[in-house]
């Protein structure tokens, strides 16, 4: 229990560190695999190089993974860039609905009481942290406006997170985390090396960039995966909603961002919706 919590704790401030770094998002990502995948693929080589051996098909599952990770990421990070770090990291959050969506469609899990109640309840909160109808939404959209396209992305970031747990779930069995989390950072890093320009001003952000490749990118995962090793699923589930309260408080602390009374309320809904989520799950290790 402790590692998940610790996890959680350095999670949260990923929207602290992205909104105050003076670099892009894509730049950001890219340092922040590289770091990772030289740390995790050095150790690797080091204590048993043939763990790195898999199959074609496997590669092309884990290089799939990396793809719809990068775009996870990449719409979380805009998230901070554009909004707020509490409606970041709350309409990141729509993840377990999402997962619950594609699990009944993909994986054949039956739609129960909770899983319409989790619906209603993610519809509302949205509705309520928006706080615009629909066609003002698709009009500050249409118009790029960054409120509105923070939003967007942050639930975008929510539904890539989604299929990667439905991915995962189909080849965990077929390899272990740490080579498997050290290759997807890899090709992460390489898809990226044709769109990356060296920043200019890299000695001043090279900590920030160090911190995210070592604590929240290597550091973080693992200690997560051990955690969840040692504890009930719903156990593990319920741990991890103290990422989004503890990055919205740190928002307000270190940001100073303000959260009006229709975000909290919202937020709570969603964050409820997340937990009918992962109670409807079935317990497990």
């Amino acid at each position: 229990m402790v590692y998940i919590i610790a996890a959680m704790i350095m999670w949260s401030f990923l929207g602290v560190i992205v909104k105050s770094t003076a670099i892009d998002v894509d730049e950001l990502i890219f340092f922040s695999a590289s770091i990772s995948s030289i740390i995790l693929l050095s150790y690797i080589f080091i204590r048993d190089y043939k763990m790195l051996c898999v199959n074609s098909s496997l590669l092309i599952s884990i290089y799939l993974i990396a793809v719809i990770g990068l775009l996870n990421n990449f719409t979380f990070y805009y998230a901070f860039k554009n909004t707020t770090v509490a409606l970041a990291v709350l309409t990141h959050y729509t993840a377990p609905f999402f997962v619950m969506i594609l699990a009944a469609i993909f994986l054949r899990e039956k739609i129960t009481f909770k899983v319409l109640l989790s619906i209603l309840s993610a519809t509302i909160g949205m509705y309520l942290i928006l706080d615009l109808s629909f066609e003002a939404l698709l009009r500050q959209i249409s118009e790029r406006d960054s409120h509105a396209l923070g939003v967007l992305s942050g639930l975008a970031s929510g539904l890539f997170y989604a299929i990667l747990v439905i991915i995962f779930k189909k080849i965990l069995h077929k390899i272990d985390i740490l080579p498997l989390t050290a290759l997807q950072n890899s090709f992460v890093a390489i898809t990226l090396i044709p769109f990356f320009d060296m920043p200019q001003n890299l000695p001043s952000v090279l900590p920030t960039l160090l911190v995210l490749g070592i604590v929240q990118s290597t550091i973080a995962p693992l200690i997560y995966l051990k955690g969840i090793r040692q504890v009930r699923a719903n156990t593990a589930a319920i741990l991890g909603y103290i990422e989004p309260l503890s990055a919205i408080l740190l928002g307000i602390i270190i940001l100073g961002e303000s959260i009006g009374l229709s975000t909290v309320i919202g937020g709570l809904l969603i964050l409820f919706s997340g937990l009918v989520c992962s109670l409807n799950q079935k317990t497990g290790h």
